[in-house]
C-alpha cells in the first residue's frame, strides 16, 4: 500500500513510469527511416574521439563505438539521453581488468560531471566498455560502422505500473527514513551499513533482472523510475553525507 506521503506526491514521484510506454517509431528528431542523421553522427563521434583522448589510453585499438540506449529504440522519452559506448579491450591496458574498469568508471565520471553536452535537446553521455562485456539493449548503432549492430523492433509491451510502484515505493520509503536518520544524528556507522546494503540490493536487482528479461524487466524499470524521479541522487548523496558526518 502506497502512504499518503506517496498519494500526495504521487503524480511528481511516479510521472516517469509514463515514459516507459513505446513509441510508434524512432525518434524523428534522430532517424529518418532507421538512418542515423549524418550531422548528428559526424558530432557523436567527434565527442567520442574528445572522451577517448580524455581517457589517455595511448595508441589503444577502439573496436567500435556503440550508440545505444532508449534513442535508438522505441522507448525514448524526455528522460532520454545519447548512450554512446566507446568499446576496446582493456587487458591491452592492464592484465588486471578490474582495475582499469574502475580507473574507466572514475573517468566516465569526471568527463560526464565537466560536460553538459546538447544534442538535439538531449544529453550525452559516455562510457567505457570492455570488449568482452555483453551489452543488453536491443536497440545498438555502430556510429564507426554507421550500420546497425542490433536493429530494434517494436514489442508488445506494457508497462506493470502498479508492480513498478509498489516495488519502488518500499526503496524509496527506505531511503526517506535513512535522510531523516542522517538529520536526527542517528548512529552514522550502523546508517552507512543500511546505505551501502540498500544500494548494493538496487543495483544487483537491476542487473538480476537485465540478464533474466533485458531492458523491459521490472527490476531495470523500478532503477529508471528511481533514477529519474530523483531516489537515485538521493541514496548517492545519502552515501557520501552519511560518510563524511562520521567525521565530524
Amino acid at each position: 500500500m502506497i502512504s499518503k506521503f506517496f498519494e500526495f506526491n504521487q503524480e511528481k514521484e511516479f510521472k516517469p513510469i509514463k515514459s516507459f510506454y513505446l513509441k510508434d517509431e524512432l525518434n524523428p528528431k534522430i532517424w529518418n527511416n532507421f538512418k542515423l542523421d549524418d550531422e548528428i553522427r559526424e558530432d557523436l563521434l567527434k565527442i567520442a574521439n574528445d572522451y577517448v583522448e580524455h581517457l589517455d589510453i595511448g595508441n589503444i585499438e577502439i573496436d567500435d563505438i556503440i550508440f545505444t540506449g532508449s534513442l535508438s529504440n522505441y522507448n525514448w522519452s524526455e528522460y532520454s539521453d545519447f548512450d554512446i559506448h566507446v568499446v576496446f579491450d582493456f587487458s591491452k591496458i592492464n592484465k588486471d581488468e578490474d582495475l582499469v574498469k574502475k580507473y574507466m568508471d572514475a573517468s566516465r565520471w569526471i568527463w560526464n560531471d565537466q560536460h553538459d553536452i546538447l544534442i538535439s535537446g538531449y544529453e550525452v553521455e559516455l562510457y567505457s566498455q570492455n570488449t568482452s562485456e555483453q551489452h543488453t539493449s536491443s536497440g545498438q548503432f555502430s556510429l564507426l560502422n554507421n550500420k546497425w549492430i542490433k536493429k530494434p523492433t517494436k514489442e508488445d509491451f506494457t508497462p506493470d505500473e502498479e508492480l513498478i510502484k509498489s516495488k519502488a515505493s518500499d526503496i524509496m520509503f527506505k531511503i526517506d527514513d535513512m535522510e531523516s536518520d542522517l538529520e536526527n544524528d542517528y548512529n552514522y556507522e550502523k546508517l552507512s551499513e543500511k546505505v551501502l546494503k540498500i544500494w548494493k540490493k538496487v543495483k544487483d536487482n537491476r542487473q538480476k533482472g537485465l540478464d533474466k528479461e533485458g531492458e523491459f524487466s521490472i527490476e531495470n524499470l523500478v532503477f529508471k523510475l528511481l533514477r529519474r524521479n530523483g531516489y537515485i541522487k538521493k541514496l548517492l548523496d545519502l552515501k557520501s553525507n552519511v560518510y563524511d558526518k562520521q567525521f565530524k
